[in-house]
């Protein structure tokens, strides 16, 4: 069995079992709702709040962690130019003039609701931290789903953008260590 073979079987696979789960017009608003929590417009919200945050606390370590978020999506962005994977056919992803792979918007939402997961479990006190990281935590499974529930990504889009997303948030926690 070939890579190509065997992605395509995975992909199908899961597309499969995301639309058995979530019966595709019962959930098509939810989703379409949940997207926008990895929309680029969010994510660079979010990055500039850390970066004012960082500015306002006059810590160099959490700007350079701000301004990792979208260096780790443009790394992503540049993937899809190199790797020009058309998206699935669906009635979503008609208007969509970028590649497939990976997804930006699961790239997006690991880095950045996980940087803010980080930020919650160690600065908030007691069970809170614990449980608003579990929250923010969920967002980019959330969100990766939605890719595929819409048609916009592949579930291998969706598993390479979230190992994009965790690779760039270990570097900005262990390699720059904002807190």
């Amino acid at each position: 069995m070939s890579m190509r073979s065997s992605i395509r079987g995975f992909d199908s696979h899961f597309t499969a079992l995301t639309n058995q789960i979530f019966p595709h017009e019962s959930w098509r608003s939810f989703f379409g709702m949940v997207t926008v929590l990895g929309d680029p417009i969010t994510i660079i919200v979010i990055t500039i709040g850390i970066i004012v945050a960082g500015v306002y606390s006059g810590s160099t370590k959490l700007i350079i962690s701000g301004v990792a978020i979208p260096i780790t999506v443009g790394i992503g962005a540049l993937l899809k130019l190199l790797v020009e994977r058309a998206r699935p056919i669906s009635e979503y992803s008609a208007h969509l003039g970028t590649f497939s792979f990976p997804s930006g918007h699961s790239t997006g939402s690991v880095v950045a609701y996980g940087l803010l997961a980080y930020f919650a479990y160690v600065k908030l006190p007691g069970p809170w931290g614990v449980i608003a990281a579990f929250f923010l935590l969920t967002v980019p499974i959330a969100v990766g789903i939605s890719r595929i529930h819409l048609g916009a990504h592949y579930p291998s889009d969706v598993l390479a953008g979230w190992l994009l997303g965790l690779l760039g948030l270990l570097i900005i926690i262990i390699g720059i260590r904002p807190i």
